[in-house]
């Protein structure tokens, strides 16, 4: 099995958009889906940027999902719009919706859009960042399939529809979070490597507590985050995409020849909103320093605000290239070879 490696920013963004192009996608698609794609690993979620990359390759391959995506408007007020695309590659629609919202929000003071049919679109926090770089606050929501356990129930249920928010500073200050314990890509690859996860993550079969990421994975039961709170919130980020675009509930996906969540089934929601003076990033780093001043629980770890941890690992992966785990550079190894592309490792 390979070890790990280091490899530049750019050189990682460009292999992203030449392995897309390999396959047919446009060069203006594949090179939002690469900036964006590079840009999560750049902060250190390796679980959600490059390691999506093969199975997007394999998708557009089959034709499950769609490289050249097209934006159908089904409902546009002055400061709303609900657009349809066909299974379209997730993150390139996502950019161009969550962009469509802020230019509302510039005109309007808050603008939204909703979309159905779309593919993965990686880690929400890239969209909620995007609209706080443009000074905008940013949130945006999606729905996914059916992948853990409704609190009450003992099979998987809902999913665990991640959602974002982002707020300008400098820098901007990201909360990206799934309604689930922990995302079910980090404990797919936890069980990938070997290793163990922290108890409360999920249960195996009888129901038990576990720190085993393959009991988890195969029971399904993982666990919501805050529990019926969790589950609750879940609940409602399903009716705000798919309820709201009126797209694929999280059960229909993946059901009767309809796509998966990953392949082009999901529905997403951005809203911008601009804020009504230049006040809100001195206001974040007085907030910032008020939590930063108080005393320290050192059980809990260190207290961060919402983005810090990716904003350090960005700070220092720029300096020394970005460190991919073993089991994604054979991954990717794999990729360009099967597409006759070069690969630049550090």
């Amino acid at each position: 099995m390979s070890g790990p490696r280091r490899i530049a920013h750019a050189d990682l963004e460009r292999f992203f958009k030449e392995a897309l192009m390999a396959v047919g996608v446009p060069e203006h698609v594949a090179a939002v889906e690469a900036e964006i794609g590079a840009e999560v690993d750049l902060c250190g979620v390796h679980t959600h940027g490059a390691r999506l990359l093969p199975t997007m390759v394999e998708h557009i391959k089959e034709g499950r999902t769609n490289g050249a995506p097209e934006l159908e408007a089904v409902v546009e007020y002055p400061a709303s719009a609900l657009y349809a695309t066909d299974r379209g590659l997730g993150r390139y629609v996502s950019a161009v919706c969550m962009d469509r919202a802020g230019a509302m929000a510039r005109e309007y003071g808050i603008g939204a859009v909703a979309v159905r049919g779309v593919a993965h679109w990686g880690r929400a926090h890239s969209y909620a960042l995007r609209a706080a770089k443009d000074g905008m606050v940013g949130l945006c929501f999606t729905n996914a399939i059916v992948n853990f356990a409704a609190w009450g129930t003992s099979t998987p249920t809902l999913g665990n529809n991640p959602f974002a928010i982002g707020v300008p500073g400098a820098p901007p200050a990201v909360l990206d979070l799934a309604m689930s314990q922990s995302s079910v890509s980090r404990v797919r690859m936890a069980a990938q490597v070997g290793e163990r996860v922290p108890l409360g993550w999920g249960l195996d079969a009888e129901g038990q507590p576990t720190d085993d990421p393959q009991a988890i994975i195969d029971s399904g039961r993982f666990l919501p985050m805050g529990g019926h709170k969790g589950s609750g919130l879940a609940f409602m980020v399903e009716l705000l995409t798919a309820g709201l675009a009126n797209g694929l509930l999280c059960f229909e996906q993946g059901t009767l020849r309809n796509p998966t969540d990953t392949a082009g089934g999901s529905a997403k929601l951005f809203i911008a909103i601009r804020p009504y003076g230049d006040w809100l990033p001195e206001r974040l780093a007085e907030l910032v320093a008020h939590l930063k001043d108080a005393p320290p629980a050192p059980e809990q770890g260190e207290a961060l605000w919402p983005g810090e941890g990716s904003f350090r690992r960005r700070q220092d992966y720029e300096r020394t290239g970005i460190e991919l785990p073993g089991p994604l550079v054979a991954e990717l190894d794999a990729l360009a070879e099967d597409l006759g592309l070069g690969l630049q490792w550090a």
